[in-house]
Parts: C-alpha cells; sequence; structure tokens
C-alpha cells in the first residue's frame, strides 16, 4: 500500500481546480490529531505554507525535524513546505485560510480565547461534526458568539477518513459557507486529482449532516453488533433518514 501511495503521489498533486495564477495561500491548521493531520497534508501537497499548531511543543518539534507526527498516522511521511508549532500566534500569522480540526464542543472556547489572533479577514474552515451541546446551538452560531465580530466561516464535512486521505484514496466532500466564494475559494485550495471539494452555500445542511450521522453509525453499529445483516441495516437507514 505504501508502494502504491507512494507511486501515485505526482498524480495526486496534480489540482483538477489548478489554476496557473493561483497563487499560493498562507494557511494555518488547528490541532495535531488524526484529521488535523490529514489537512496539514492536504495543504501541503498543494504546496501552500503551511503552519500547523499543535498544543504539544515535543510533539510539533518532531514533526518539523522529521516530517512525521509521532502521535497520530505516524507511518505517514509529510509533504515538504509545513512547519509545527506550540504557539497559537506564530502559527496564525498572516494566514488567509484557518482549517479548523479541534474538537467540536472546544472550537468556540478556543476561539473567545485567541480570538485577537485570528486575521480577520481569513476564512475559517471547521471541520468539526456535531451541535454545541453548552448552548444547544449549531456550531457555527456558538463561533461567530466567540468571534464577537463578522468573520468568514466555512464547514468541510463528508465521509472520509484521515488515514485514507492521506493514502490518497479517491475522496470526496463538500465546503459550504454563506457565500458561495468562500467556499469556492476553499474548493480550490484542497481540491487535487484523489480529494475533490464541491462548493455548496447550505451550511445549514452540511452541519446537520455532519451531526446526525453519528446517532445512525451509533445505531448501525448496534445492528451489527447484535449479528444482524444487511436487510436490517438497510430498513434502519432507510427509516431513521426519513
Amino acid at each position: 500500500m505504501a508502494a502504491q501511495a507512494a507511486a501515485a503521489g505526482a498524480a495526486f498533486e496534480q489540482d483538477i481546480h489548478h489554476d496557473p495564477k493561483q497563487k499560493p495561500q498562507n494557511v494555518c491548521v488547528l490541532g495535531g490529531g488524526n484529521f488535523g493531520t490529514a489537512m496539514a497534508f492536504l495543504a501541503a501537497s498543494k504546496s501552500h505554507s503551511v503552519r500547523w499548531y499543535c498544543r504539544d511543543p515535543k510533539q510539533a518539534a518532531t514533526i518539523t525535524s522529521t516530517r512525521r507526527n509521532p502521535r497520530y498516522l505516524s507511518d505517514i511521511e509529510l509533504p515538504e513546505g509545513l512547519q509545527a508549532t506550540a504557539n497559537v500566534s506564530e502559527a496564525l500569522q498572516g494566514a488567509t485560510l484557518v482549517i479548523s480540526a479541534l474538537p467540536a464542543q472546544a472550537t468556540p472556547h478556543f476561539i473567545e480565547k485567541y480570538r485577537g489572533d485570528i486575521p480577520a479577514d481569513a476564512i475559517f474552515c471547521c471541520t468539526s461534526k456535531g451541535l454545541y451541546l453548552e448552548e444547544g446551538c449549531f456550531l457555527s452560531e456558538a463561533m461567530l458568539r466567540a468571534f464577537q465580530r463578522p468573520q468568514t466561516l466555512a464547514f468541510l464535512s463528508g465521509p472520509s477518513f484521515a488515514r485514507q486521505i492521506c493514502e490518497r484514496h479517491p475522496t470526496a466532500l463538500v465546503c459550504a459557507s454563506a457565500k458561495l466564494a468562500d467556499a469556492v475559494q476553499v474548493q480550490f485550495a484542497l481540491s487535487s486529482k484523489r480529494f475533490r471539494v464541491y462548493a455548496s452555500q447550505d451550511t445549514v445542511g452540511v452541519e446537520l449532516g455532519g451531526a446526525l450521522k453519528n446517532p445512525l453509525a451509533i445505531g448501525a453499529g448496534m445492528i451489527e453488533g447484535a449479528g444482524f445483516g444487511i436487510n436490517t441495516l438497510a430498513a434502519f437507514v432507510t427509516r431513521a433518514t426519513r
């Protein structure tokens, strides 16, 4: 698998949405977990200048020196052109696109604490899935309250495992923002032959879809654990999505 992934690397880096006049962006990735690793991998593969915030200084130093995340997907070699740091201000400085892979419930608190470091003109693209439980609202609503100012938000969601993104399995997601042009900007920044991003203005649908798939997944796991087959699973999914 590793050899196949390496052989596919050159093709992966040829962007299907590539505009020769498009300049590389300053991208900040927040979160040193599995999906943060995948987002940093994607952005660096597109030749963007990537600064990656990881809370653990030792983890950040190892990523920068070895191009591997020692804690998550450690067998994946990361592209050149990314720098990890445990300093939030350093990671966010000059960013035009901020990709947040922080846990959903921690995201508004992070924004409230560090909003002064987040460039006001940057697109803040959230990959977290779920509603905000503390206030019983959409995550976007809690995020905007935390910013206490207008901020362009985008939501990237879809069926995607971090490892398979890094192994260059063909993957498709949707990015939604209130203004289609902002979603398209994220689309162009991340899309490639093997990672397709579709642009949308349906932020409510993308947020709800990312949240509501979780109980469906739990129910499907319970059905499989109980020893039932495809008939039962199909019935559950059909009825649950009505």
